[in-house]
């Protein structure tokens, strides 16, 4: 077995880099490492590696944020002998959270340190999305656009994240422009065809599209969501005021907000959305190019697509 790390060293407004410099001191296994600069980097990397040794067993640690974790899980889609894991170096950590890994860098260590045997192996979904002539690519989180997006767009670019990373508190980043977001987004409406059923929704905040619980720095958004039951879950906020909006998403810390009447919920395999005006879109934290008016996102689920340690709590399928 061959181990390498993944580091992105623009996670964390930059400041995942000088923590893993302090961090790989620490390391005492033999391994190698390599520095990523753009998403695709991870596939080239993996894919070279596998060529070289291809009856070898690869495993692959992630250390960076949820941006980093969508990379390295995009880039070892398809891959039978690379299994990953993930040391946790960024500021919302959604990824640790949603697949029970430890958020304590050295925690996660003692995990990867002990190596793997084929029965340590957990077989996962991921999503799959793509715009008519736009981006396409995995998420393993979750994808929404909207409101959500909107929050997830202003705190990639804000000033303040990078302030509050310093001191690791790049997570409070999102309440605080939750509450500044809904004084002036604006709602629109949303055609949803979800496994072949269509659905009209007026008045639409936002709608996330989950593989797991978490997203937004630990707020419980999907808390039915498993990474391995080969759907996606679906979470359609509509038709309330901007105060109840904040109410909304003071429950979705403790996963309450589910019994509101406007929040809608679901399951799907498949699903096809469309707005009524352009809207911004995420995919796990990371915007991507705007939802255009009349254009459509495609998303589908890419059942036990990839391979994780299963020291995280998930069990096996």
């Amino acid at each position: 077995m061959k181990t390498i790390f993944i580091v992105n060293p623009s996670a964390k407004n930059h400041h995942s880099l000088s923590s893993w410099n302090q961090f790989r001191q620490t390391i005492d296994i033999p391994h190698e490492t390599f520095m990523t600069e753009h998403p695709g980097d991870v596939k080239e990397i993996v894919t070279r590696l596998v060529s070289q040794s291809s009856d070898e067993w690869l495993l692959v640690v992630g250390v960076g944020g949820d941006g980093t974790m969508n990379s390295l899980v995009s880039g070892t889609v398809g891959f039978d002998k690379v299994v990953v894991g993930y040391i946790p170096s960024g500021s919302g950590n959604d990824f640790a959270r949603g697949y029970n890994w430890p958020n304590n860098k050295k925690q996660a260590y003692t995990l990867i340190k002990q190596g793997f045997k084929k029965e340590d192996i957990v077989l996962l979904d991921s999503g799959r999305f793509m715009m008519k002539s736009g981006p396409k690519g995995h998420f393993v989180n979750n994808i929404g656009i909207g409101f959500d997006a909107q929050i997830a767009r202003k705190a990639n670019r804000s000033s303040l994240k990078k302030r509050l990373n310093k001191w690791s508190l790049g997570q409070l980043i999102y309440p605080l422009l939750l509450c500044k977001e809904a004084l002036t987004f604006k709602p629109f409406s949303l055609s949803i065809h979800v496994d072949g059923e269509e659905q009209q929704f007026h008045k639409v905040w936002f709608v996330t599209v989950s593989n797991q619980p978490f997203f937004g720095g630990g707020m419980k958004i999907a808390p039915q969501a498993s990474p391995c039951d080969g759907y996606m879950d679906v979470t359609l906020v509509h038709g309330l005021s901007r105060w109840k909006l904040l109410l909304v998403f003071l429950s979705v810390f403790f996963g309450k907000h589910t019994a509101f009447k406007e929040v809608s919920t679901f399951k799907g395999k498949a699903m096809t959305l469309t707005t009524s005006r352009d809207v911004p879109v995420h995919a796990d934290g990371d915007t991507v190019e705007e939802l255009e008016k009349g254009n459509e996102l495609k998303v589908h689920v890419l059942p036990l697509s990839w391979k994780m340690l299963n020291r995280s709590g998930w069990q096996k399928c």
